[in-house]
């Protein structure tokens, strides 16, 4: 019997091979016809008889005997191996278990305790930290291949027990002692500074806390404490770059270096400690008015926290802001910390500024007539510092200044202001910073004022000292004075010319050149010139503002009736001691007496 479909044609006749042979029928664009059916159903009968002489063993038996040559190694060893290109060693791997039992029938019989199977690579070594620098792999993990210089072997750390034994030893060490001579801020840090470094939590931590112990005690003068917490750190970390510049900065200093050792300074023969000690005593009580640039000294103190999102730059958590005495207001401050009394007069801005300026001056207890400048800002020096427990560092300065000329009518009610408050001081300050409040109408007032009332004008001026003729004293700085006279100083015979001109320039009565680390230069009229050697040599921690302290001693002292080499030595004892202390520092008697009793000079 033959079927047609309505297109006439015969329909493919399959024979029947069993389930595995049996292809897909192809369709038309019109579907299945009539033939592809019966052929179909005829295939599916066939099937079923053959599948109905098959027990369930004999299928498993006959599906396992298709798996077995691909992944145990009978027949087809090492196929698998062979079909993917797969190297010999992993393809015998994979068949070790070749001839055992096949792993399905064993699954199938419920068998649950079965081996776990685990391929590990060949000729591994163990990572250890010197190989593992640079790479994101947790120590421990194996790697299958070895870094350059992994034979490289880092000494072994020191364990914590050994690293507390040392600390311990160190502050047992260093007991905390003076402590009156030290401010209550000083002793609050030391004493967390020591506790910081007793609580450290691991050899980094230790390491830095030793670091800044030893800069604080540094600081503070105690120079053998200071080299002790280096050393620690040392012990610590040998190769730390920080500790051993730091060590070798101690080395070079002295525990009292102020010139106490057996060394004696050679200083003009009227200079002796008696006469100096009966100075310093008589600071007290003297009356010195302060004009010129009046400032502040903001300091923005900020506890760094991390890297800003915005920008490469460092966000700082605000902690705190001070407000200090700077420039003419410096000077001020001076004066009135060694005892004597002080007016300070100058100009500022309508601003927020100028009533903080007023409460600052208050608070140290100077006095003060301040002229409004509605056209001007308050003269504000911003630092902004990174605080890290007592010591901090600058990370920016920002200036709030003018530096045009106050007006005429400024200017007017400014000498009016003068002449209404200087009335019954010793002695006039001129100190002019540059921010335009020193005219030369203001410069001519005071000369006046100072020839009609007997008083001294001491000018602390950083250029034009020509403007300054006829003041009583001129304190200019070495750089400032080679850049008025249009040459170095470089040698002793320069440095004679060198007063000789300034006296010739200014017309004043004395002149005191600072020269740094090379002491100080005196020059009087009819007289001759006198040099005074540092009296701190190398225990400088900051240098500003001491020029403020050296004009303020020097003013007390010379209205107190020291003579000008006297008063220049109180200069240079009080400057010693500031520049040993952070930023715009002040001195006192009791501390000018203490050093002073340190001082290998004649009694």
């Amino acid at each position: 019997m033959s079927n047609q479909g309505p297109t006439g044609n015969q329909p493919e006749k399959v024979e029947n091979k069993g389930p595995a042979d049996v292809p897909r029928d192809k369709a038309d664009g019109d579907g299945l016809n009539l033939g592809d059916m019966v052929s179909r159903a005829e295939r599916l009968q066939g099937a079923q008889r053959q599948d109905q002489g098959i027990t369930e063993t004999q299928k498993l038996e006959q599906l396992n005997n298709q798996l077995t040559p691909h992944i145990s190694g009978k027949p087809g060893r090492g196929a698998l191996s062979r079909g993917l290109g797969l190297s010999e060693e992993l393809g015998r791997e994979l068949s070790r278990e070749a001839g055992a039992e096949p792993f399905r029938d064993r699954v199938l019989k419920g068998e649950t305790n079965l081996p776990v199977r685990e391929f590990t690579w060949s000729n591994q070594r163990q990572m250890d930290q010197s190989s593992n620098a640079g790479m994101n792999i947790p120590l421990g993990l194996k790697q299958f291949f070895q870094l350059r210089k992994a034979e490289y072997q880092t000494p072994p750390e020191k364990s914590d027990s050994q690293i507390n034994v040392k600390v311990e030893n160190f502050l047992n060490e260093t007991p905390v002692k003076d402590a009156q001579k030290r401010s209550p801020a000083e002793e609050k840090d030391l004493e967390q500074s020591r506790d910081a470094l007793r609580n450290a939590t691991s050899p980094e931590d230790t390491l830095s806390k030793a670091l800044h112990l030893a800069r604080l005690y540094q600081h503070l003068r105690y120079i053998d404490e200071a080299k002790k917490a280096a050393e620690l750190a040392l012990g610590i970390d040998p190769d730390n770059l920080v500790a051993r510049e730091m060590f070798k900065e101690l080395e070079r200093m002295h525990p009292v270096d102020i010139s106490v050792a057996a060394i004696p300074i050679t200083v003009p023969n009227a200079v002796t400690k008696s006469a100096l000690r009966k100075r310093i005593h008589g600071l007290s009580g003297g009356r010195v008015a302060v004009v010129g640039d009046l400032l502040i000294d903001e300091l923005l103190e900020g506890k760094p926290e991390r890297i800003s999102r915005e920008a490469p730059v460092l966000i700082l958590e605000h902690v705190d802001t001070v407000h200090i005495p700077g420039g003419a207001a410096n000077t001020a401050s001076n004066v009135v910390a060694l005892g004597g009394e002080c007016m300070a007069v100058g100009v500022c801005g309508a601003d927020e500024y100028a009533d903080k300026l007023s409460t600052m001056l208050d608070r140290y207890r100077i006095k003060h007539n301040l002229v409004k400048d509605i056209t001007r800002p308050t003269t504000v020096k911003t630092r902004i510092l990174s605080k890290s427990h007592s010591l901090m560092q600058q990370l920016l300065r920002l200036d709030r200044i003018s530096h045009n000329q106050i007006s005429s009518i400024i200017e007017k009610i400014l000498i009016q202001q003068i002449e209404e408050s200087v009335e019954g001081y010793s002695a006039i300050i001129l100190s002019d910073y540059k921010a335009g409040v020193i005219t030369d109408g203001v410069i001519r007032s005071l000369r006046e004022i100072s020839e009609k009332q007997k008083m001294l004008l001491i000018v602390d001026a950083q250029g034009d000292f020509e403007r300054f003729k006829g003041a009583t004293l001129l304190t200019p700085n070495q750089p400032d004075t080679e850049s008025a006279l249009g040459y170095r100083i470089d040698s002793q015979v320069k440095v004679e010319q060198a007063g000789k001109d300034m006296l010739e320039k200014t017309g004043a009565e004395a002149v005191l050149i600072t020269r740094g680390a090379e002491g100080m230069a005196l020059f009087e009229r009819g007289k001759p010139y006198a040099e005074m050697p540092v009296f701190n040599r190398s225990d400088v921690f900051d240098v500003t503002g001491a020029g403020d302290t050296v004009v303020a001693t020097m003013a007390l002292a010379l209205v107190s009736g020291a003579s000008y080499v006297e008063a220049t030595a109180l200069g240079n004892l009080a400057a010693g001691i500031v520049v040993r202390k952070s930023g715009t520092a002040t001195t006192s008697q009791r501390e000018m007496l203490e050093t002073l009793e340190q001082l290998n000079i004649p009694e």
